[in-house]
């Protein structure tokens, strides 16, 4: 079957968290400095256990095990044992992220292959594949919604939402996975990076007299740590298309063709980000989140058609991974619907909440150079 290949330069604007699902605590790492350009930058030693246990002698391990068996157990307290061939790796801080008052209880895991980071393939097709939904979506699917795809329990029927979604991509007849016009796009694993970077994560809210807190419980404000590909960091994948009109055919989805032509994917992530840089700017003002206008309006310059950004994993929220910014454009009754599905509904705002670090960034956000 006839094959074009792009090779995919990816550059991060924000911090990037691909989450795998795990997280580890001070029973695994220590805080710690090294030297980084003739300065003391702070960090943290991931520890390898199995290793160091094995290092020690029988009173430490001893000591070790009745250690981990306590919640609030901390490596620290070995520290002057462990020695470089005992660290997996490198995580740095980001200049905000370590406050001397606040214990970091856990890290949230960034997904690796031997000990480094990357962006899986299919995050980011994923994240294609919404916008090229976003972008074929019409007026008779939106209408859908509040009649048959939202019961009056306000649940949805995601059997009629799939539906939906496979009478786009897939035959109308036929196993809807192997009839599937995304068979025919491929996208590799990125390349990986050494060293990540943990960024303290806070949720700004919007609140009902145009202002905004961050979430709190207790009284206190709630802050998560996660493990990120940090900004500016040059990273590289690669799209692979396969097209045969008679194989397509014999597939009843040669009228899908388009879908993976590169041009119209090109297009179709430009006006969906550009989309949601409009919202979120939008947001931004209605709230006066001065840091959060000023970096989209950075971002809005760096969107191009033959360059386009793309948001992939935290953060990206439920308007960057579905069509609901279409819906309430389109409809605002079926949106409406939408919003009653959810426990937590808020009448001046939905969604009302954005994921943003220490130092005022969202995360997620990337930038495609095609070759």
């Amino acid at each position: 079957m006839p094959t074009d290949t792009y090779d995919v330069n990816i550059e991060t604007l924000s911090p990037i968290h691909i989450g795998a699902g795990k997280s580890y605590s001070p029973s695994e790492f220590v805080l710690s400095k090294v030297k980084q350009n003739n300065k003391n930058v702070k960090t943290i030693k991931r520890v390898d256990l199995s290793k160091f246990y094995l290092s020690l002698d029988e009173d430490k391990k001893d000591e070790l095990i009745d250690g981990l068996s306590n919640p609030d157990f901390s490596l620290s307290n070995f520290e002057p044992h462990i020695k470089k061939e005992f660290t997996r790796y490198l995580s740095y801080d980001n200049t905000n992220t370590r406050d001397k008052n606040i214990k970091i209880n856990e890290i949230q895991e960034h997904i690796k292959t031997s000990d480094k980071l990357y962006i899986p393939g299919s995050s980011i097709k994923g994240a294609i594949e919404t916008t090229i939904l976003y972008d074929l979506i019409d007026y008779d699917d939106i209408d859908k919604i509040s009649t048959k795809l939202i019961n009056p329990k306000n649940k949805i029927n995601y059997k009629e939402y799939k539906n939906m979604i496979q009478s786009y991509f897939s035959a109308k007849r036929g196993n809807p996975a192997q009839t599937s016009i995304f068979r025919f796009l491929q996208i590799s694993d990125t390349n990986t990076i050494n060293n990540p970077r943990i960024y303290q994560s806070w949720t700004v809210m919007a609140t009902s007299n145009s202002g905004t807190e961050f979430y709190s419980r207790h009284n206190k404000q709630v802050r998560t740590y996660l493990e990120t590909i940090p900004t500016n960091k040059k990273l590289k994948t690669r799209f692979v298309t396969n097209y045969d009109s008679k194989f397509y055919r014999s597939l009843r989805i040669d009228d899908k063709k388009d879908i993976v032509d590169i041009d119209y994917i090109k297009t179709a992530i430009y006006n969906f980000s550009q989309d949601l840089i409009d919202y979120e700017l939008k947001y931004s003002d209605d709230y006066n989140i001065s840091y959060l206008s000023k970096f989209y309006k950075e971002l809005s310059k760096r969107n191009t058609e033959d360059s386009p950004l793309l948001r992939v994993g935290s953060g990206s929220g439920l308007m960057g991974t579905s069509i609901a910014m279409k819906v309430n454009d389109m409809d605002f009754k079926s949106f409406e619907a939408i919003k009653n599905t959810f426990k937590r509904k808020y009448p001046w705002e939905f969604p009302k909440s954005r994921k943003i670090t220490s130092t005022g960034k969202p995360f997620g956000w990337i930038k495609l150079n095609f070759n």
